[in-house]
């Protein structure tokens, strides 16, 4: 039997729903601490509540009562947990007790080296380590599995890439929402979580281009996402229009909407080395896509009108503009396709 540690964030949901659509007899587990809200709980997950503080201070108890669970959750489906995806290196003192009786899979699908209090060098041995334990490692970006090969000594022949991907309902055609049918045209659009990874400046630019009929921001903006003052430049623009956060299965709606899809990442090494579903996503819808190079993947990607640092933008809004003519060319690589290709290396 499978089992994947953890389904707690969408892309390892998905994922891990993918490759159970194609075998069944697969743990998806959802650990969770004591008296934690099951808001983001979907069908098939399988919660194992454990001790507040379960992946960092109560960890040493916590893990071993995690492995236990899992063990006991798989004997009462009939079966023993032979193969072990692991999804980030929390889960290396599991790793150590399974590698005996089930073999190790690392599924990276994130830098977790910029995530707040999970850097520095203890992190990067653990997950040096878990990449060592782990017959093969997966990585959801070059730029991720070519760090690990460099830095880890990591064995080529053991490492793979499989990006993030997106759904049918993305290609499909679908109404545009009411409140942006009246915008003026060409809209330009952001979707997505507005935190510190978006560059506002670049926004900014976007929004003063006479070259632009509007931009639509589709999402929730965080605290502290800004400290440069752009984001209230954005506020006050005519040409920005705001729409908030709108549930995740009307994205595809509102995606599908704007003329020319925007992702404007800001410089860091979190976004260098990330595989945005939102990629994914406006791929499968079919519109031109205008970005900043911030990230590795995204930049390789054909098609994508790449706004390097100190570029024209207009003659890049143009470019985007110009494609717009030729009409959408959807493009879908789903979690299916994912699936497809892995299941038989996994297994």
């Amino acid at each position: 039997m499978i089992a994947q540690f953890d389904v707690n964030t969408i892309w390892r949901r998905k994922f891990g729903q993918a490759l159970r659509r194609r075998d069944d007899d697969m743990l998806l587990l959802a650990p969770r601490a004591i008296g934690t809200k099951n808001d983001s709980r979907e069908p098939g997950d399988d919660i194992i509540s454990l001790p507040p503080g379960w992946a960092s201070r109560t960890a040493a108890i916590a893990m071993p009562m995690l492995q236990w669970r899992a063990q006991a959750l798989a004997a009462r489906r009939g079966g023993r947990i032979d193969t072990a995806i692991f999804t980030s290196f929390h889960y290396l003192p599991i790793a150590r007790r399974l590698k005996h009786s089930a073999r190790i899979l690392y599924y990276c699908s994130d830098d977790y080296r910029s995530y707040a209090g999970w850097g520095g060098p203890a992190a990067i041995d653990r997950e040096a380590e878990l990449c060592r334990l782990a017959s093969l490692s997966i990585f959801v970006s070059a730029a991720l599995r070519d760090r690990a090969v460099a830095e880890y000594g990591l064995d080529p022949a053991t490492s793979l890439v499989s990006p993030n991907a997106s759904e049918a309902r993305f290609s499909e055609s679908v109404a545009k929402p009411e409140e942006l049918a009246g915008l003026d045209g060409p809209i330009f659009g952001v979707v997505g979580v507005f935190n510190e990874r978006i560059d506002y400046r670049f926004l900014e630019r976007l929004a003063s281009s006479p070259e632009v009929g509007s931009l639509a921001l589709v999402g929730p903006v965080l605290p502290g996402a800004d400290s440069t003052g752009a984001l209230e430049s954005l506020r006050l623009s005519p040409k920005v229009h705001w729409f908030g956060a709108r549930p995740h299965d009307e994205i595809h709606a509102w995606m599908a909407g704007i003329d020319i899809a925007v992702i404007p990442y800001a410089k860091s090494d979190f976004n260098h080395y990330c595989s945005p579903m939102r990629l994914w996503d406006h791929l499968a819808i079919g519109q031109p896509i205008l970005a900043t190079d911030a990230c590795d993947q995204i930049a390789d990607q054909p098609g994508v009108i790449v706004m390097p640092s100190g570029g024209d933008l207009d003659r890049s809004i143009r470019s985007a503009k110009t494609a717009v003519t030729g009409g959408r060319r959807p493009h879908l690589e789903t979690w299916d396709d994912r699936a497809a290709f892995l299941l038989p290396l996994i297994k």
